[in-house]
Formats: C-alpha cells, sequence, structure tokens
C-alpha cells in the first residue's frame, strides 16, 4: 500500500473503525507523550466514549533534518552562501510536505477528522480523560490524553494529531472569563525612583542604567543617520502597551538628541488592543523596551508590533504574532492550537476590545531584528507545540530574521520560581529540590537567547560585568532541543571548567542539548518613565 493511501486508509479509520482495511493496520509505535499537566488543570476522570472530537492529522514538512544546514550557509561568515537568505516562497517550497503526504489530504498540511473518543482510542491505542481548570472562574474543561501511538509505517509522515496530548478540544467555557496567559514579563522595583534628570549622568551606572551606560559598557557610538535596509521590531502582547507621555519624559532625561513626541510605528496585529491605562502593569514593559531602543537606535524607526485584543481568556501567543509575519506558519503542520492560542474572531463577548476581525495572516512584514521580553515553561507545552514554534524560527533566520528572546527572571526554575517534581507537578518557591524547567524560548536553538549581567555593587563603568545579583537570570538547558553544532565548543568547555554537579533527576545532563543564554548584557536597574515618574 503507497504512502497517500495508507494516510487515507488510516484517517477513514479514525472516523469508521468497522472498515474491513482497518483490521490490516499494522504495528504501532509511541508518537506523544506528555511528561505531566499543565500548570492550573487537573484530571477528573474518564472521558465518555461518546464525546466528539475534531481529530486533525498535521503532515510532517519535508526537508526538516537539513534545516540547521540550510542555515548555517546562509548565517555562517565562512559560507559561500552568507547573507543570500531565502524568500518566503523558497522556504515553502523546501519544507512542504512530500507529495505522497499532500495527495492524501483535503489541504496541504492536515487531515481533519471528526469522530467520538471510542474510535480515537480504538485507533490511537491512547485513553482519553477530561481534565478541568482550576483557576478561580474559570469553567473549561478538555478531553485529552497521556500518550498516543500511530502505525509505524505512518509516524514518518504525520507530525502531530490535535487533540491529544495537546488539551485542544475544549468542552465547555463559561463567563465569566480569568486572565489565562502563557507569557510572562519580569517585574518593576517600583519603590526606586530618581530625580536627577543629566542624560550625561554615569557616575551610579551601577545602581541607574541609561542609554549613555550602556553606550559606555559597550562601545556604542550614537547613530547619526537612518541605516539603510535596517529594522527594529519591538513585540508586545495586549494589554501590555506603551505612554507617549513617559516615553517624551525620558527622552528629556536621558536621550535629548530624540526629539519630542518621537514614538514607534505602531502595527496592530489581531486587534492590537492598546488600553487607556498608565500604571506599570500596563506600561512598564512597553516603556522599557522602547524607549532605551529609541535612545540607541535613533533616527532607525522602531517598530511596535502591538498583538492580541482585550479577551483575557484567550490572549494572544507567539504562534499568533508569528501567524502574522509569515503567512505559510498559519497553516503550517495543522495551524494554531485551539486551546493554547488565540483563535479569531472573538465573536462570542461583547467585551470592549475584543477583535471581531479575520486573524492576520502575512499581514506585516518582519523587521530584520525582533525583540520579545517574554517568556514561559518550555514543559508547559507538548514537544510538538514548541517544536512547530522552533521551526518557524529557523525559518525565518533563513529569511534573514533576527529573533532576540529574553532567558528568564528565575534562573534554572520555571515561571514564579519553581521547579517539577517526578511526575510532572509543581514544587512550591523557593525549594531546594525538584527538577529544573528551562525558559522557552530560550530553549529553541533558533533564537538569539539574551541573559542577564550587571555592574557590581558600587562600581563603576569601568568595572567587569559581573550575573545579574538584582534577580536571577535565567540559564541551562533544554529537555527538548538537541545540541547545535555552533554551540558544541562552547558547551564542551562549559562541562570541562564549571561543572555543576547535578545528576539527570535536576536537569538534562547528557551535554548533548541546547544550552542557554547565547549572550548576556546589562539587565538591571534600567531607568524608566511611569506616569511621568523616573523608576528603576
Amino acid at each position: 500500500m503507497g504512502v497517500s493511501a495508507f494516510i487515507a486508509v488510516f484517517a477513514a479509520c479514525v472516523a469508521f473503525p468497522g472498515l474491513a482495511d482497518c483490521h490490516s493496520i499494522p504495528e504501532t509505535v509511541l508518537h506523544e507523550k506528555r511528561d505531566g499537566i499543565p500548570e492550573g488543570w487537573v484530571r477528573t476522570g474518564k472521558a465518555s466514549e461518546s464525546t466528539s472530537v475534531n481529530l486533525q492529522i498535521g503532515l510532517t514538512q519535508q526537508n526538516l533534518h537539513v534545516g540547521e544546514k540550510f542555515l548555517y550557509e546562509v548565517s555562517h561568515p565562512r559560507s559561500e552562501r552568507y547573507g543570500q537568505h531565502w524568500t518566503p516562497q523558497e522556504v515553502i517550497n523546501a519544507f512542504a510536505p512530500s507529495e505522497n503526504a499532500i495527495s492524501a489530504a483535503s489541504g496541504r498540511n492536515w487531515i481533519k477528522v471528526k469522530t467520538t473518543v471510542e474510535k480515537a482510542e480504538k485507533l490511537l491505542h491512547t485513553s482519553y480523560f477530561e481534565f478541568e481548570n482550576t483557576q478561580q472562574g474559570d469553567t473549561r474543561s478538555v478531553v485529552a490524553c497521556e500518550s498516543y501511538s500511530l502505525p509505524k509505517d505512518l509516524q514518518e509522515h504525520v507530525d502531530m494529531i490535535t487533540p491529544t496530548v495537546h488539551f485542544d478540544d475544549v468542552k465547555k467555557a463559561s463567563p465569566p472569563f480569568p486572565q489565562r496567559r502563557e507569557l510572562q514579563v519580569g517585574k518593576f522595583d517600583n519603590n526606586k525612583r530618581y530625580n536627577d534628570l543629566r542624560a550625561s549622568y554615569i557616575e551610579n551606572c551601577a545602581e541607574q542604567t541609561t542609554p549613555e551606560c550602556i553606550r559606555r559598557l559597550y562601545n556604542l557610538s550614537e547613530t547619526r543617520e537612518d541605516v539603510k535596509n535596517n529594522s527594529l521590531g519591538i513585540v508586545l502582547y495586549s494589554p501590555t502597551t506603551y505612554s507617549q507621555d513617559d516615553l517624551n519624559t525620558f527622552f528629556k532625561a536621558h536621550a535629548p538628541q530624540v526629539p519630542p513626541d518621537t514614538a514607534p510605528d505602531v502595527h496592530r496585529i489581531d486587534g492590537g488592543f492598546m488600553p487607556n491605562g498608565t500604571g506599570i502593569d500596563v506600561v512598564g514593559e512597553g516603556n522599557l523596551d522602547l524607549s532605551h531602543a529609541i535612545s540607541l537606535t535613533h533616527p532607525l524607526r522602531t517598530t511596535l508590533f502591538q498583538t492580541g485584543d482585550s479577551l483575557g481568556s484567550q490572549p494572544a501567543t507567539d504562534n499568533n504574532f508569528l501567524d502574522a509575519i509569515d503567512g505559510s506558519y498559519c497553516s503550517f503542520e495543522g495551524g494554531d492550537d485551539r486551546d493554547w492560542d488565540a483563535i479569531y474572531p472573538h465573536n462570542n463577548t461583547n467585551i470592549p476590545g475584543a477583535y471581531h476581525g479575520q486573524p492576520n495572516c502575512g499581514t506585516e512584514t518582519p523587521t530584520h531584528v525582533i525583540s520579545v521580553s517574554y517568556g514561559s515553561n518550555e514543559g508547559d507545552r507538548p514537544f510538538k507545540y514548541r517544536s512547530r514554534q522552533c521551526t518557524e524560527f529557523m525559518k525565518l533566520g533563513l529569511m534573514g530574521v533576527t529573533i532576540l528572546y529574553a532567558s528568564g527572571d528565575t534562573g534554572v526554575a520555571g515561571l514564579r520560581g519553581r521547579c517539577r517534581t517526578e511526575n510532572g507537578g509543581w514544587i512550591p518557591p523557593g525549594s531546594t529540590y525538584g527538577a529544573f524547567m528551562p525558559t522557552w524560548p530560550a530553549a529553541c536553538p533558533w533564537v538569539t537567547a539574551v541573559g542577564g549581567t550587571g555592574l557590581p555593587k558600587n562600581g563603576t563603568i569601568n568595572d567587569k560585568e559581573i550575573v545579574a545579583h538584582t534577580f536571577s537570570p535565567g540559564g541551562g538547558f533544554s529537555n527538548f532541543f538537541a545540541l547545535p553544532d555552533y554551540q558544541k565548543e562552547a558547551v564542551g568547555y562549559y562541562y570541562a571548567n564549571h561543572d555543576p554537579g547535578y545528576d539527570s533527576s535536576r536537569y538534562n545532563s547528557t551535554q548533548q542539548v541546547r544550552s542557554y543564554p547565547d549572550v548576556a548584557l546589562a539587565s538591571q536597574n534600567f531607568i524608566i518613565s511611569v506616569q511621568g515618574k523616573l523608576m528603576a
């Protein structure tokens, strides 16, 4: 039986397991397994066999195994193809599913089948359970399984099937909706305020990091003219935004070369909701990113990708942003996840600021450099979900896009400073035991993960930087992704000279996985303006 015919038979068997051909399905192998239950969910019992599920079978893209080679060819200075970045269409053509797989699908990247729990369990050799969210006010529940298997001959042609370990199929949801955000940003010290507005004030860079401090630390010259064919983008996820009044206050104090009212070019994605709030929780991150980026790069125009609407129960994610800057990602490997990602339009609510339009798919041109200060736990989503994103970062690299992600604010621990138990549970913050949790997307080898340094306490601009000491900058080793060639020498040196001494119960100690951060720069006591006041 040919590959395309076999996929078609398998899909038919999912929907109609009584077919004669279904009895000839060969031996199966484990395809996906979830290591634990995501934070905020509990398993409540076995799913009813009659429960309807909408399965999506995502087809494997070809040439992914040589994606690393392709990327090195255009990014290594010694390569003959250095700088010869690919066009979006060249990327699509190189990684599209094989024709054998495509011929079996109604669309280009996936097959959709409506069936029941009973039928899906038989074909996928699994058991479905119901899971409920434990957050106050959240009545959502999903059907999902712990693992599933596929016929051995089919495995290489199927990337993933949902809903399985992905918590895709939302059974019910009743208002009011709580805030549900995977992506997190760092915290601000609301108690540190400064009144000295001298832009040349560098005597106290250990306590107040300004654009002038950054220039002195890294020998950066002041930009005099726009750099042709260059561009910088900052990503903010609603309801986080920025305040122009606060930017003006900052420019007056620490970047007098920037004219008043200099603003980013705002590109609104999936509504791009910008609330009117002026508090630090609303504008703190945006003010930080934009004030320093504009001050250091002016007159280069800075683009703000304001992403997502006001609906806190289904906030925008990295996937929604990636959809907007690369239209092929909208359908890549079955498209976005219906539970983890925002699915637009949000027509089931009248909440002000909700987005009722069609999702932005390929509507934005990516800037050459994109900076994102948000992050999450690598293990909070299944491997296939993370792999899909990581592959997209590799594709963007082929197109000449550099993406910078923060490495995190909690050291080797996960969000909120927590580690994991052996069975996938969470350990209280501050504990000295448990498995480390890598930061995402820093753990993907195709982004530039940025860690944190600082000057010594009471130090000067001439002192050597040390690891940030006002917080714990993120760093560690992926549990999902292999060690890329470009890191092998550095990781070998690290283990030869700084082996941490922990065993495999604490982290992936194989010395064969992605490590991060890639670089570390000044990261603490940055001055920002909030409501007209300067603070760190």
